[in-house]
């Protein structure tokens, strides 16, 4: 941990309170500082509710992708849904799912849910291909995979199978065919925002549903505007978009009916024109909010652990997650498996928090994906009787251990593998294979390497004849790109450009390892943004007497924490050591620190390198968070150490 090449100390509290000009000088030094957040109204940092979200059917073919799903309910054909195995797959598949066997509209419907097992390869593979060929179905809905399968979709569809896929990857020069793909990240996509998940496009395609079943589906609004020469121009807009008057014409809309742009309409949180109108007429359609706030449970949990960034419509999914998920846990709502879930993970009743999702209910949910028992946590959130929900609950619970060992295990042999071979650490990037890795954890594995040694990462496992492996980016860097430049050696790829997967045959590991090292230099070269060296900034540089649950709250309003904002980062000079406590032999150790009171500091995975940096040092220099933590029914505040050591001055 101290071998961080530097540490940049940000501006003392004091500094900012008095610098500042504001009644909150923290909150508004952070927001300013922060990409994602400098430009939202300061209401909507204080403020979630439904009037945030864009009109669905800015999205590309959802209009059409609604259409199938009712027309095929009414005809009680059969609607499969198959989706991928991770944490968003599995959200965004049981939302949808739910929502399509609860509805009286899809009462008649035919539902039927599959989703990937880790032994399959990623998306539409021939294995899937062949499961969905046997389930015989008249709609496929795929969720989480299928944007840059035009082939192989293509092939269904010529047997007659319609298809809609629900994804956010990235998306190729060609699409399928007679397919409505629902991808944001289309170049023809007008939708205001590009990186949400997939769990968030099945809380779309619901919101769209519902919408379309209302009264106000295809209604025109009308917006005059006074010019200054006296002419009066009309804005249209249909279904929360502003529509011009050429595509009224293409699409022989009539305008005698129009009804006018409610102008005095007040939100709670000031709101663009299409947001505005949205909003407004979701008011107008019976139960519409009180049906879509459960929904934004699983839309939140795929947004965490999917690592979207937290800013615009993801900041208010997770928000409003939390607060479904807290009323889940103590109320009585329908979502039976997700309740007991809570329940056995010990969550606080009084607040799910954001680390909830990140680090107990989504390694969960993806635990079981990982071990090849992905129907187990699909069984689990369409639970819809106590008992049962709580013995799959403690079984998902049970595989999440299993898990644990496995990657434990893993780490164990990498730690050997990379002692015997020192050599292999010194390349652009880190490469790990042995025949007697195991699979499934992969993508942990290979993120804790790139926490141990500050530079991508590549981890590869055997798996059912084959082998599977994954990447994780150390910074900025696209880790797709490289797949892109060594993808001959695989039999398939994909993933985001901070995480990305393949599968390979054992014969081509050691060719792709050669080809790796030659081609890493070349692909990190072409990223000019990327850091020679490992800095770590901190926002604010804090006394010991200054850290508490009052600091804390003057920044409280920015949460949630996560990819795109960064959970408050502190930096503490000089510090000094008293009662330290090892935990777990010594992996773990607990501290106090002279003149922070009764505020516990805990360094994680590192303890044996604290206590020998100790053993040298008097003093030292800390960077890390201030976390809230629930345990045997208590919340307590400690202060987790990302960095210890002698910064540079």
């Amino acid at each position: 941990m101290h071998h961080v090449t530097k540490v940049h100390f940000g501006p003392l509290l004091s500094e900012v309170r008095t610098k500042v000009d504001s009644k909150r000088p923290i909150l508004r030094y952070l927001v300013d500082r922060r990409e994602g957040l400098k430009n939202t109204h300061p209401k909507e940092l204080l403020v979630s509710n439904v009037s945030c979200f864009h009109s669905p059917f800015s999205l590309p073919d959802i209009g059409e992708a609604v259409s199938l799903l009712l027309s095929f309910a009414k005809a009680n054909k059969k609607i499969l849904l198959y989706g991928d195995r991770d944490s968003d797959g599995v959200s965004s598949t049981c939302l949808l799912a739910f929502f399509l066997r609860s509805h009286p509209e899809f009462i008649n419907a035919n539902v039927e849910v599959l989703v990937s097992s880790e032994s399959d390869p990623y998306g539409l593979c021939k294995e899937a291909v062949t499961k969905i060929k046997k389930a015989k179905p008249d709609l496929l809905v795929t969720l989480d995979f299928g944007s840059s399968q035009a082939d192989e979709i293509e092939s269904l569809t010529e047997l007659g199978i319609q298809v809609i896929v629900l994804d956010h990857h990235e998306v190729p020069v060609r699409i399928p065919k007679h397919c409505a793909l629902v991808n944001p990240r289309r170049l023809d996509s007008i939708y205001p925002e590009k990186k949400i998940c997939t769990a968030a496009l099945s809380f779309k395609l619901v919101s769209a549903i519902l919408f379309r079943l209302s009264s106000e589906w295809n209604q025109l609004y009308v917006r005059t505007n006074q010019q200054e020469d006296g002419r009066v121009e009309s804005q249209y807009f249909q279904n929360g978009i502003s529509i011009s008057k050429e595509e009224i014409n293409s699409k022989n809309i009539e305008i005698t009916n129009t009804l006018p742009y409610p102008e005095n309409f007040v939100t709670e949180i000031p709101l663009d024109e299409e947001r505005k109108l949205f909003y407004y007429q979701c008011t107008k359609i019976p139960q519409f909010f009180e049906q879509l706030e459960e929904e934004t449970d699983l839309a939140g949990i795929g947004t965490i652990t999917d690592m979207m960034p937290l800013v615009g419509e993801n900041r208010h999914f997770v928000k409003l997650a939390l607060e479904s998920l807290t009323k889940l846990y103590t109320g009585d709502k329908k979502r039976k498996g997700l309740k007991e879930l809570l329940k056995e993970l010990k969550l606080n009743p009084h607040g799910i928090t954001t680390k909830d999702l990140g680090w107990s209910i989504g390694p969960v949910l993806n635990a079981a994906g990982r071990m090849g028992k992905t129907e187990e946590a699909v069984s689990l959130l369409l639970s819809e009787q106590e008992t049962d929900a709580k013995s799959k609950a403690k079984l998902l619970l049970s595989i999440n251990e299993e898990r644990k060992e496995r990657t434990k295990r893993n780490m164990d042999r990498v730690e050997r593998y990379f002692a015997r071979k020192p050599e292999r650490t010194t390349h652009e990037v880190v490469f790990c294979y042995e025949p007697d890795m195991e699979p499934g954890v992969s993508g942990i594995v290979a993120t804790r390497m790139v926490d141990t040694y500050k530079k991508p990462a590549i981890f590869v496992a055997p798996d059912n004849g084959d082998a599977r492996g994954s990447i994780r980016s150390y910074g900025t860097e696209n880790v797709l790109k490289f797949l892109e430049m060594v993808s001959n050696h695989f039999l398939h790829y994909g993933g985001h450009p901070e995480a990305g997967g393949f599968s390979i045959t054992i014969d081509q590991i050691p060719k792709l390892e050669a080809e790796l090292y030659e081609k890493a230099k070349q692909w990190l070269d072409d990223d000019k943004n990327r850091s020679k060296e490992h800095i770590i900034e901190t926002d604010f540089t804090v006394l010991p007497e200054e850290m508490g649950d009052k600091l804390r709250k003057e920044w409280k309003d920015l949460e949630p924490f996560g990819q795109g904002n960064p959970d408050i980062k502190l930096g503490i000079k000089n510090a000094k050591a008293i009662h330290l406590t090892p935990l777990s032999g010594g992996k773990h150790v607990r501290f106090h620190i002279v003149g922070s009171g009764s505020l516990k500091f805990m360094v994680w995975n590192k303890g044996e390198e604290f206590q020998a940096f100790m053993s040298k040092h008097g003093s030292f220099d800390l960077v890390g968070s201030l976390e809230e933590n629930f345990y045997q029914g208590r919340n307590t505040l400690q202060f987790i150490v990302e960095w210890f050591g002698k910064s540079e001055t």
